[in-house]
């Protein structure tokens, strides 16, 4: 916000102050502050999925199908990115309302745990 300009010399001095608008959350960042929340949380599961489908458990489990190629963790894969996609795909407004949130949350908390802590019943599905 301006104060007052004067002129010194052969420069134009501004005297300014911060608006409390400059510093604050715009509308759109604060509607999309839980979105950016749930996307990340989203995206380190998948990072967590892959490092456990890389695992000495699921190469076994594969080995055990007769999955050499690995068939099955492509396919437990691909089962949790669109998941985890579906989650994201959300408009940013949806996960202002808290029954939304935690619904979303508990889904990717699940698509996580299903394949870390779940591993017979996910290759059941996915074969």
């Amino acid at each position: 916000q301006v104060i007052r300009t004067r002129v010194e010399s052969s420069v134009l001095v501004v005297e300014v102050r911060l608006n409390v608008n400059m510093v604050s959350m715009t509308l759109e960042q604060v509607v999309s502050k839980r979105y950016k929340v749930v996307a990340g949380m989203c995206d380190n599961i998948m990072l967590e999925i892959d490092k456990s489908i890389k695992g000495d458990v699921w190469t076994t489990l594969c080995r055990q199908l007769n999955d050499d190629d690995g068939k099955v963790k492509v396919v437990i894969h691909d089962l949790a990115q669109k998941q985890l996609s579906n989650i994201k795909a959300r408009g940013a407004e949806d996960f202002n309302t808290d029954k939304v949130l935690l619904s979303e949350m508990q889904t990717a908390l699940s698509v996580g745990s299903g394949v870390r802590f779940q591993r017979a019943a996910v290759l059941d599905q996915a074969a």
